[in-house]
């Protein structure tokens, strides 16, 4: 298997070389092989809404070091990650199709930093990450909600999740909520539509120039050294992130 697994879950060190994506986004695999990035496409999931029933942040919870958590029953998804040799652990609870035990595993992690909201996390993913920073929040969606810049910046439309991530020491661009697609709702989140393929870009499903703040977005990801390639010329679409699990390093680590 080509590289090492990411040591911090959406922040890789080196350039990626293996990504977790939606099932139906097979449209962004020819995209992604000719940036040397091999996608594994999820698995669908009866137990949740049709519009995100592919979507990787609402089935597992990668949490570093190539372990992830994923949704207990969805042994479709468990026996595919195995195959790209994922340690695999099992939530405690199956995915539910209502809020909030549709959200257990959509957790956000920065660095040393984990924002989750208590009523929807499941539990096995916070006793993964006790040892780091846990920070609550109201917003179920946390990982779907923010785009991770780098270690220590973000952008979200989320008012409650930008003021959590502000009072944790990282710099927030907070954009208009809308404007992102996820057919069979109102619309989608920013980081449902987007995942760092280096430690320098960013790689998006569609294009910042039809989002009203996407020359802000460039902007933000300019002043931090932040290049970004987009993957279609259409709009930016939702489809539960860009995941980055393997990585090319220049030295020899974890993974």
């Amino acid at each position: 298997m080509k590289g090492y697994f990411l040591c911090y879950p959406n922040l890789p060190e080196g350039r990626v070389t293996t990504i977790l994506i939606s099932g139906e986004a097979v449209y962004l695999v020819s995209a992604l092989q000719a940036l040397r990035i091999q996608p594994i496409l999820t698995l669908a999931s009866d137990r949740l809404p049709k519009p995100v029933r592919f979507h990787p942040d609402m089935l597992c919870c990668y949490v570093g070091n190539g372990k992830a958590v994923v949704a207990a029953k969805e042994k479709q998804l468990q026996n595919r990650l195995e195959c790209f040799d994922v340690q695999i652990i099992q939530t405690e609870y199956p995915l539910g199709y209502q809020y909030p035990r549709d959200a257990g595993c959509n957790v956000l992690q920065i660095g040393e930093h984990v924002f989750y909201n208590p009523k929807s996390a499941d539990k096995t993913i916070l006793q993964e990450l006790e040892t780091k920073t846990l920070h609550r929040v109201s917003q179920g969606y946390s990982r779907c909600s923010v785009a991770v810049a780098d270690e220590h910046s973000a952008i979200t439309a989320d008012p409650g999740l930008a003021k959590a991530m502000k009072q944790a020491g990282l710099e927030v661009l907070e954009i208009q909520p809308g404007q992102i697609r996820l057919p069979g709702y109102d619309y989608g989140f920013i980081g449902g539509c987007c995942g760092l393929i280096s430690p320098d870009r960013i790689a998006f499903t569609g294009s910042l120039e039809l989002h009203p703040d996407g020359e802000r977005i460039k902007a933000f990801l300019f002043q931090r050294g932040i290049s970004y390639v987009e993957l279609t010329n259409e709009p930016l679409l939702d489809i539960g992130g860009l995941i980055p699990l393997r990585e090319e390093r220049k030295y020899m680590g974890k993974g």
